[in-house]
């Protein structure tokens, strides 16, 4: 299995992964095709793909499996194509170049067949022999397939993670998520760390607002004077578990904010996402044993209550 990128496989090895690497790419994303099968060919056998895939629908709001749907006529243009190749042998070998330029990948949603989600493409040669003017016609030209649209957006399929966890952040917190989530899916990554940073600082801020509350404590002198990293120990008790085993995460996404450009942002900003996804599956965690600790406490109370003699 290749390893991932933000957007999917970072180098695809069937129609499959380079379908999914093609509609998770941000807006104006592009993908070079490799050249070790004909660029019209790679084409061709997306755009007739049935691949399936798990995701979000955000019409159903719940995930589901999609399913590649081609256009009509297009199989039956690929067979066609087919047979007047194998007849006419190489006489025929502008003709598959066809499949390239503009395009549409569409997939269906496997609960509903009427939520149908559209990503649409645009074919460009990117590099040639020098001095060879450009075209389509020449097998030494190399093509990039640019995404210049899609609906639903890539944030309403970014935003279904959110409801998994939703429960235990704070609305600023979700902001900042969401924020982070609009950018990443445009292309800004740096901006995107920027807001995951954001997040990460509400989380630690809130833990001490929290110990200070518990503490009784109307300053902390020695929580001012710390480091990030030396804050996450002193509330080690009282932060996600993720985040408190990590502390240098948040060296991490300064980096990002700070010194990474956009390219070295966007391969790191899955793991940084997940991370910020699993600190929060932490809190969920955490809010759903508090609740019901303090229920079957309430619970155990009144059981007492009735039984005393």
């Amino acid at each position: 299995m290749s390893e991932q990128s933000p957007f999917g496989p970072a180098t695809p090895t069937s129609t499959p992964q380079l379908f999914q690497t093609l509609i998770k790419m941000p807006l104006y994303g592009a993908f070079d095709l490799d050249g070790k099968t004909k660029p019209s060919e790679q084409v061709r056998e997306v755009r007739i793909s049935r691949t399936k895939f798990d995701d979000y629908c955000p019409r159903c709001e719940k995930h589901t499996t999609w399913t590649a749907v081609p256009l009509p006529d297009l199989e039956q243009r690929a067979i066609t194509e087919k047979d007047r190749v194998a007849m006419a042998g190489a006489q025929t070998s502008s003709r598959p170049l066809s499949w390239m330029g503009d395009f549409v990948l569409r997939t269906a949603c496997a609960r509903n067949a009427d939520h149908v989600a559209n990503f649409y493409f645009h074919t460009k040669v990117v590099s040639s022999t020098p001095g060879a003017p450009l075209s389509f016609a020449s097998s030494p030209f190399k093509y990039s397939i640019i995404k210049v649209g899609q609906f639903p957006s890539l944030t309403d399929f970014h935003l279904g993670d959110l409801s998994a966890f939703e429960e235990g952040m704070s609305k600023q917190q979700r902001r900042e998520f969401v924020r982070a989530t609009n950018t990443a899916a445009h292309g800004f990554n740096v901006a995107a760390c920027v807001y995951y940073r954001r997040v990460f600082e509400g989380v630690l801020i809130e833990a001490r607002d929290q110990y200070m509350v518990e503490k009784n404590m109307s300053d902390w002198p020695e929580f001012k004077s710390a480091r990030t990293d030396e804050r996450i120990r002193l509330l080690r008790d009282h932060l996600p578990k993720f985040m408190s085993e990590h502390p240098e995460l948040y060296g991490i996404l300064s980096l990002g904010v700070h010194e990474l450009t956009e390219e070295q942002c966007e391969g790191e900003l899955p793991i940084l996402r997940k991370a910020i996804e699993l600190i929060m599956s932490d809190k969920l965690m955490a809010a759903r044993l508090k609740r019901d600790r303090d229920s079957v406490s309430k619970l155990v109370a009144q059981a007492v209550e009735r039984h005393k003699r």
